[in-house]
């Protein structure tokens, strides 16, 4: 049963997409560009105990300048470099990938620092789990138990990657099973964790107490996955070009690991990244350039938002009111931007946040 309290203990989607490019051109912009990003001014003022957006700043490749931003909605208030602000302005790490909370915790997980940062409700950090190889997303399946997946891309056809394993007790990595491929993001349904995967055909599905793998075969690579109202499974799937693959959604019963239905969307030059459901789990949004919306019954999305000249990076969606949250990466050497629209799509405000601002979640 779809429980919309179930967004706190469970990685809210946000970072995929066509990650191959977005490292190619990252590589381009760390080998060609003069000036190094902006040191971020450590910004001061208090953390509501209210409602807020929590967003996380990946900061630039090998710079060691992530960070975090929050926004208040009830002010309109932001607050850049949060986490050096309650940690006597140390550095969090080199690009942080994605934020999960459970237990009055947070789990940030660093990517290019193969780390795990635990903060409290401050920000005040805990505790550093290092010997991830390359952590992207946390998917929590009991009080002390987590899996992390890892980013690796193959330098050949047998190059080994591993799904983690996380005693949330001790703070301790204890497993690493064998997955191969760029594992991404995950969630859980009847016991079991499904888990994408950026360079593998496959929807991998792991048994969240003896870890048994299986898997379900989608006929493209992954990135994205929701759960909606009636517990089914949401991924989206990526184009290729190379053998005029479109990009699309598909669905799962996770009953019985069956795909019902296989939407294309028409485009092998585009994937979609940040797919997203609201609070009810009845509306899909994604980003594909513009901010998508798509009933689940249906099987055509609507564009929304146009991008226009910005740069869409993040996207969340308040489960409340479904208010709709998107970041802009803008020449992801600069401080970026949150724009704030209603459920309708009527433009509410912009405001500033921290370098490359992706992977976004409500907190309260």
């Amino acid at each position: 049963m779809y429980h919309q309290k179930n967004k706190h203990n469970q990685i809210m989607t946000n970072r995929c997409g066509i990650y191959t490019l977005f490292f190619a051109i990252s590589a381009i912009i760390v080998s060609c560009r003069k000036d190094t990003p902006p040191t971020l001014p450590q910004q001061q003022g208090s953390i509501t105990t209210g409602k807020r957006l929590l967003i996380c700043d990946e900061g630039g490749f090998v710079y060691n300048n992530a960070s975090i931003s929050i926004y208040d909605p009830s002010s309109n208030a932001t607050i850049i470099n949060a986490y050096a602000a309650a940690n006597s302005n140390q550095n969090l790490g080199d690009v942080l990938q994605s934020a999960t909370k459970f237990n009055n915790k947070y789990y940030l997980v660093v990517n290019n620092s193969g780390k795990i940062v635990v903060c409290d409700k401050n920000l005040t950090r805990l505790a550093t789990i290092s010997g991830f190889l390359s952590p992207r997303y946390m998917q929590v399946v009991s009080n002390n138990k987590a899996y992390v997946s890892n980013f690796k891309l193959p330098t050949n056809a047998n190059q080994t990657n591993y799904l983690q394993v996380l005693n949330m007790a001790t703070n301790a990595i204890t497993k690493s099973i064998r997955l191969d491929g760029w594992t991404e993001q995950m969630i859980e349904s009847y016991g079991k964790v499904y888990i994408t995967n950026q360079n593998k055909k496959y929807v991998y599905v792991i048994d969240a107490i003896n870890d048994q793998l299986d898997s379900i075969y989608v006929g493209a690579t992954s990135n994205c996955i929701v759960k909606d109202v009636n517990e089914k499974l949401w991924v989206s799937y990526n184009a290729d070009s190379t053998v005029n693959l479109s990009s699309g959604l598909i669905r799962i019963n996770p009953l019985n690991n069956s795909i019902e239905a296989n939407i294309s969307l028409n485009t092998t030059h585009n994937s979609i990244s940040r797919l997203s459901i609201n609070g009810n789990g009845t509306t899909l949004y994604y980003l594909m350039n513009d901010v998508c919306k798509m009933d689940i019954n249906s099987t055509t999305a609507t564009n929304i938002i146009q991008q226009g000249t910005h740069t869409f990076y993040g996207l969340c969606i308040d489960p409340d009111d479904e208010t709709i949250y998107v970041s802009d990466a803008g020449n992801y050497n600069s401080n970026g931007k949150l724009f704030r629209y209603q459920s309708n799509a009527n433009y509410v405000g912009t405001y500033t946040v921290g370098l490359i601002p992706g992977f976004m979640m409500i907190d309260e």
